[in-house]
């Protein structure tokens, strides 16, 4: 089962707040990889960049995009990262109150987001885990 230990603490990259970078190691269970998984402080990463709903999941996009990269631990298809990016929005839109319509909007959200993420080029295995801030945005 999904499971987090602990809250993803960030800071924002001073003058480009589309960047943010991990204040502390952030820990995980990931059923999909059936282990747990640590980001390590010092990771740099945009959030979400899905257009429309950028950001609406910071801790699944920091997950996907982890695991995006060329060195995570483990190394993954761009499939198994769309998957994990997938469990990580259910797991966190689950921990929300809300009636029938705001799951409804979720749900699309979610399915939208990961769709995206499987289709769009251009982002996967292109940086190390620890890629400056100006490695990112010369992308």
């Amino acid at each position: 089962m999904t499971k987090v230990l602990g809250s993803m603490k960030i800071e924002i990259i001073p003058g480009d707040p589309r960047f943010v970078r991990l204040l502390e190691d952030f820990t995980g269970y990931i059923d999909t990889l059936k282990r747990l998984c640590t980001i390590p402080k010092g990771f740099v990463f945009d959030l979400e960049s899905v257009p429309l709903l950028r950001g609406s999941n910071p801790e699944a996009g920091g997950w996907h995009d982890y695991f995006c990269r060329t060195d995570s631990d483990p190394v993954v298809d761009k499939e198994t990262a769309a998957k994990i990016y997938e469990e990580f929005q259910s797991f966190y839109d689950e921990q929300e109150a809300g009636g029938f319509f705001n799951r409804l909007w979720d749900w699309i959200c979610r399915h939208v987001k990961t769709d995206v993420v499987r289709v769009a080029q251009g982002y996967f295995h292109k940086h190390k885990v620890m890629a400056t801030y100006e490695e990112m945005k010369g992308e």
